[in-house]
């Protein structure tokens, strides 16, 4: 008699350094592509393009809302193909690529009429959407696909964790060095635009290299785009639809930081490109060094308790800024970086895996493999959730007041565009997230059940070829 495999499936290799690092590396410019484009663009636009905030938000959403369709049918062919590389190989490439390509584009446009340079924008900000898209979607049904192992599907996503502070590291602190280093202006976006486009090319396509191929049979995939019948599958996956009512709120809030950072440290606190390097140093530090405990506390306290714990940290955190101004120090900077880069830690890693968790579950529910789909339903969510968010927060600071300034220039705003910018760096993402955490606490696949539908799946597959 044969033993059922155990709840950690012990039966599933333990993944190599080598492959961990691989597959985590990638994220480097994933992190670059989406925090640098989302807090920079904006300011860019404002501080050196001479365009309302207001503007930058509608070209962020329409770019994003016209390639949300394009995620699902990337999804479904990455779920599809069948090439000598494997199914996510070739889209990991052309992503990568792609997104260097428009990188340039956004960040060194050259020298236009403002008619034109808002064409140049939509169009950069199209193929930097499709490029985040063909690159991110096939890369998050990765860990689904890589181990089927419970908790090695969380240490796993911990060193994506750590990469992910490596990328938002650079993105935040590496690229305010490059900007100010280059005087702020346009030259000094034209330069860190370059240096980043050949890190994210280079990260990209390490990751693109470094995974390996799957052999051997695979659980049947859809055989066509996703109708109301696939829809409805998903539906039926409960812990999968919590976990995308999270996201909504989740980067509704992510919108809200990012868009309004740069311009909160420059305009409330004063504290400029300089606390935000400290900032940004101090909060991805942190988050890469709590990974041990981050890793420890999922498998102790359960995943869905590790990610509540984070949520508290954050919103804390965040609503602390209310309360900041000019008078702000060093220390106080650095205080927020550490809790902040906590509560970061514990929700970065813990929805990655949690979502990897869904696509194991759905695979056992539906017979098929379909984590390209449901990566691609997660990659729809989170754009249109970002777009909305950053072209609202657009219209929020537009319409309380701020003063858009050219060439890096830095004037006294009114008062109610500093509220403005207090509330939605501090006070709009606390809520967002006090709302994602409702959804999350309604989260319940575990170790447990997740154990139990395998087992389910092997009997009734036991009968069928008895």
């Amino acid at each position: 008699m044969t033993m059922p495999r155990s709840k950690d499936d012990a039966a599933d290799a333990r993944l190599s350094i080598g492959t961990c690092l691989g597959f985590g590396i990638g994220t480097v410019g994933v992190s670059i592509m989406l925090n640098t484009v989302t807090t920079y663009f904006p300011a860019m636009m404002s501080t050196v393009l001479g365009q309302s905030p207001e503007i930058a938000g509608y070209l962020l959403m329409i770019s994003k809302l016209a390639d949300a369709v394009i995620d699902v049918a990337i999804g479904s062919l990455s779920d599809r193909a069948r090439t000598r590389w494997g199914r996510r190989k070739p889209f990991l490439l052309g992503g990568a690529l792609l997104s260097a390509i428009s990188f340039v584009m956004l960040f060194a446009p050259p020298v236009m009429s403002e008619g034109t340079l808002l064409v140049w924008m939509i169009a950069g900000l199209v193929i930097y959407s499709t490029a985040y898209s063909l690159f991110n979607v096939p890369y998050m049904a990765l860990p689904a696909e890589l181990t089927d192992g419970f908790h090695e599907r969380t240490r796993l996503i911990s060193f994506r964790t750590v990469f992910v502070s490596i990328g938002q590291l650079l993105a935040m602190a590496g690229t305010a060095w490059l900007i100010q280093s280059g005087g702020a202006g346009r030259s000094g976006f034209a330069t860190m635009g370059l240096v980043m486009a050949l890190i994210i090319a280079g990260s990209m396509t390490a990751t693109a290299l470094a995974v390996p191929v799957k052999h051997g049979a695979a659980p049947k995939a859809g055989q066509h785009l996703p109708g109301f019948a696939q829809i409805r599958a998903i539906a039926r996956n409960r812990p999968f639809m919590m976990l995308l009512g999270a996201k909504v709120f989740q980067f509704l809030s992510f919108a809200s930081v990012a868009s309004t950072m740069l311009l909160y440290m420059l305009n409330v606190v004063g504290v400029g490109y300089s606390g935000q390097i400290a900032f940004a140093v101090t909060q991805n530090v942190v988050t890469a060094l709590a990974m041990p405990l981050w890793v420890w506390t999922g498998k102790r306290f359960g995943k869905r308790r590790t990610y509540l714990a984070g949520v508290v940290l954050f919103c804390l955190t965040t609503l602390s800024w209310l309360f900041a101004d000019h008078s702000i120090t060093t220390l106080g900077i650095v205080l927020r970086g550490i809790f902040g880069g906590l509560g970061s830690g514990a929700i970065i890693l813990m929805s990655i895996s949690m979502l990897g968790d869904t696509q194991a579950y759905d695979r056992l529910l539906t017979g098929e493999a379909r984590e390209g789909l449901l990566s691609s339903a997660i990659a729809v969510i989170e754009k249109v959730s970002f777009a909305l968010g950053v072209a609202v927060l657009g219209i929020f600071l537009h319409g309380l007041g701020y003063v858009p300034t050219t060439g890096g220039a830095i004037v006294a705003q009114p008062a109610s565009a500093l509220l403005a910018l207090k509330l939605g760096f501090s006070v709009i993402p606390a809520c967002m997230f006090a709302i994602n955490g409702l959804f999350l606490w309604a989260y319940d696949l575990d170790e447990d059940k997740l154990a139990a539908a395998r087992l389910e799946t092997a009997e009734v597959t036991g009968n069928a070829l008895a």
